[in-house]
């Protein structure tokens, strides 16, 4: 058994790291990093969402997130499409490819946490749940955005 809870996070994160990587050789997405692939995925949850408001979402600057967005167009993951209402203003839309890679995603997420709750009764699913909930609040850039 690990003896400390930083040897349990560090055993957690070097595990999804590896079973992603996994994921993104065995799914043809070797040229998307980590975060391109969370952002496809927020995409997906928010709903074709702005530039600016996938911006707050991921906590980075715009310039940043509008690099990342025109790079993920060029390699065919996402569309930028005029909004009706306001014509300076795109919303970001996924292509065929951007729907493949976040749900590839998402069930990854699925996958990790059936690995790391399978020998948990119900019970002590809900109990993780809860700490887990409560460690997150004090997370700043990442709280408003995992739920």
């Amino acid at each position: 058994m690990l003896s400390s809870l930083e040897q349990v996070i560090s055993t957690i994160l070097f595990a999804s790291e590896k079973l992603e990587e996994e994921m993104k050789q065995a799914s043809n997405l070797k040229g998307l990093t980590s975060r391109q692939l969370y952002c496809l995925e927020l995409i997906k949850r928010l709903e074709n969402p702005s530039i600016t408001e996938l911006a707050k979402n991921m906590d980075i600057a715009k310039a940043s997130m509008s690099v990342m967005v025109d790079r993920l167009e060029k390699n065919g993951y996402v569309l930028k499409v005029s909004s009706d209402s306001d014509r300076r203003s795109a919303h970001i839309h996924l292509t065929e490819s951007g729907e493949k890679a976040a749900a590839l995603h998402i069930d990854l997420h699925k996958h990790i946490s059936g690995l790391l709750t399978q020998n948990m009764t119900d019970s002590e699913k809900q109990i993780l749940l809860v700490l887990l909930s409560k460690s997150i609040n004090f997370l700043p850039s990442l709280s408003n955005n995992v739920r």
